[in-house]
């Protein structure tokens, strides 16, 4: 009896040891994966692609607004079709929000005012990836009803034939929407936290997880077409009058124009803090702070922009490069509305000591220039932003469910444990959210950069023959037959 309570008590030692250091587990991971070869990875990637393709991120500006709202006439009448202009606001609704606003107060901090030039590095570079990933969804998607669903799962099967490695990255994608939006359902109940309904009511975050959770599953068992309507009305408005508001604070703060801009050619160039260091750099921190705000090169946006209803692949992949830009203007405003702070620039501590940093530094920044009702107008933000978010990484999920067993039943269990995430994510701590959804989004982000890569001669062939047809005045339509293309039965 002795003999097996000893057994009991070293396994139950072995596990408690092991809880112990699971934090520095995935501290020690992250590290890997960011700080020793994903950031040059992106960087490397991203030159390939701008000089491959011949800048397209540039180039083709001009026509990502004809596409964004133009209509489908073969659409009439189906309740299932997603335009390119919805499609768009789903993958908008999975980036802004707490990666283009809070995580640009964690960069400042981190990384310093420099962390904005690799950021705007980032995103430059990301835009041809966006293009490639997201013409490559739509060229691989397949048929769901009347809708269309695609992604990286798909195009890695149908495109390389590597259906194991296929497998294992949805399953990796559906971790990363959970993470996030553990992740995002704490930053809504944190949003609360300093008034004093949250302080004086027991179980506060009880009730908040029980209201996401209620939402959530309207949202959820609405379908895409519910989610897609409620995203394009959203999503721009919150973030339009985020940009008016954010500029009026900086306008507000002018007198530090001249040292904020030096600090930031200053910070970003510091070699000597940069090479003594690089997993914790500005560089480092920069660029993943971009790819948490634009996700280009991720493969979770092209499992909404694959969905949309398009007459030729491309039009998706300039759309979806646009959407980083959009989405880098907001994160730029964002971080230079904290960098223009006092309390960014005085160094405000909260209650223990600590820096102000996230959620905390945007709520003081925006309280010292519109007194407590931008406290009151942040958490409104980050409430419905977030949210937005938290039904763009579920419709990502799904895309992905779909692809390893489409079946209602599997889809009700996915729905139901989504649920379940939303309200666990008000009861969780904020470290090891960060933490496990950077590992999962960086593993990610490792599989789907190299099925791009390996598939970048099929992007090449559908940008020329996109461009082929621009030049002939004609509107561009994709025959993937005619273009050698297997596996594309969308298309012919």
């Amino acid at each position: 009896m002795d003999t097996e309570m000893n057994f009991v008590d070293k396994i139950l030692g072995y596990l408690q040891n092991f809880a112990d250091k699971f934090p520095d587990y995935i501290h020690d991971l992250d590290d890997i994966i960011w700080g020793h070869y994903l950031v040059i990875l992106l960087i490397l990637v991203g030159i390939y692609f701008s000089f491959k393709l011949k800048f397209p991120q540039v180039r083709l500006t001009k026509d990502a607004f004809g596409v964004i709202t133009e209509k489908d006439p073969n659409a009439k009448g189906n309740k299932q079709h997603i335009s390119p202009y919805e499609a768009l606001m789903i993958s908008m609704g999975t980036r802004v929000g707490m990666g283009t606003i809070v995580g640009m107060a964690i960069a400042a901090v981190l990384g310093g005012a420099g962390a904005i030039f690799w950021i705007w590095v980032a995103a430059f570079l990301n835009g041809a990836i966006s293009i490639a990933e997201n013409t490559l969804g739509q060229i691989y998607k397949s048929r769901d009803g009347g809708a269309f669903k695609g992604g990286p799962a798909y195009y890695l099967t149908k495109g390389l034939g590597a259906k194991k490695i296929a497998i294992i990255y949805s399953c990796i994608t559906i971790l990363i929407g959970w993470s996030f939006t553990m992740l995002y359902s704490y930053t809504i109940y944190s949003s609360f936290e300093t008034y004093s309904i949250a302080q004086n009511t027991q179980h506060f975050s009880v009730y908040i997880g029980v209201i996401l959770a209620i939402f959530a599953a309207i949202m959820f068992f609405g379908g895409g077409r519910y989610i897609a309507k409620f995203t394009s009305y959203v999503t721009p408005f919150m973030a339009g009058v985020f940009l008016i508001i954010a500029l009026i604070s900086i306008g507000m703060h002018y007198t530090k124009t001249f040292d904020i801009l030096s600090e930031i050619f200053r910070s970003a160039f510091d070699f000597k803090a940069i090479f003594g260091g690089f997993a914790g750099s500005v560089v480092v921190i920069g660029i993943k702070r971009g790819l948490f705000a634009n996700e280009a090169g991720l493969g979770s946006v092209p499992g909404a922009s694959s969905s949309a209803h398009t007459s030729h692949p491309v039009k998706q992949g300039i759309v979806q490069a646009f959407c980083v830009f959009v989405d880098t203007v907001i994160a730029t405003l964002a971080t230079l509305f904290i960098l223009f702070s006092d309390a960014y620039t005085q160094g405000l501590t909260d209650a223990n000591g600590e820096k102000l940093t996230a959620m905390p530094l945007v709520q003081t920044a925006m309280e010292e220039s519109f007194g407590i009702w931008g406290s009151y107008y942040v958490t409104f933000l980050i409430v419905v932003l977030t949210s937005t978010v938290i039904i763009g990484a579920y419709y990502v999920g799904q895309m992905n469910i779909k692809y390893l067993k489409d079946n209602p039943k599997v889809l009700l269990i996915y729905r139901i444990i989504s649920i379940i995430v939303v309200f666990m994510g008000t009861q969780m701590t904020l470290e090891m959210a960060w933490g496990t959804a950077n590992i999962v989004m960086g593993i990610g982000a490792t599989i789907n950069i190299i099925t791009i890569i390996l598939l970048s001669k099929v992007v090449k062939v559908a940008l020329e023959d996109y461009i082929k047809q621009r030049k002939q005045g004609i509107e561009p339509t994709f025959s993937a037959k005619k273009l050698g293309i297997k596996n594309a039965e969308c298309w012919d």
